[in-house]
């Protein structure tokens, strides 16, 4: 199955003076892509936390960048599950420039509480629309 893949564009506001994208927004475009990765498999986050108050919290990322993006550039965002338990996913990300990959995430997200904050088991119908 092909990863699901978010694009979007480098604006004036992502870059420093030299018009390359600062370092600390790949996180935030890795995370739009997380956000429209779960709704394309028809999950809300806000839905989620409502019905059955599951958050899922990113517990630690690791980044390599490769190449710089630069302004105006059109970013392609994948995402896919790398392996999930009870609690755990962890999630497979690149960002690329037309075929060129710029950068790579390794996103582990753990399923907690919403009020605890406490790790809870992730539900398995959201766990299901995610793995078929």
């Amino acid at each position: 199955m092909k990863p699901f893949c978010y694009k979007t564009r480098v604006y004036y506001e992502h870059t420093d003076a030299g018009g390359v994208v600062y370092h600390g927004r790949y996180v935030n475009f890795f995370d739009q892509a997380r956000t429209e990765w779960l709704r394309s498999h028809d999950l809300e986050q806000s839905e989620m936390r409502n019905s059955s108050h599951v958050l899922l919290v990113v517990r630690g990322i690791d980044i390599a960048y490769l190449k710089p993006a630069y302004l105006d550039d059109v970013l392609a965002i994948s995402c896919e599950i790398k392996s999930h338990s009870a609690v755990r996913m962890v999630l497979k990300q690149e960002m690329r420039v037309d075929d060129t990959v710029i950068a790579t995430a390794e996103v582990t997200v753990v399923s907690v509480h919403d009020q605890r904050f406490k790790p809870m088991r992730f539900p398995q119908h959201y766990l299901n629309k995610l793995i078929n």
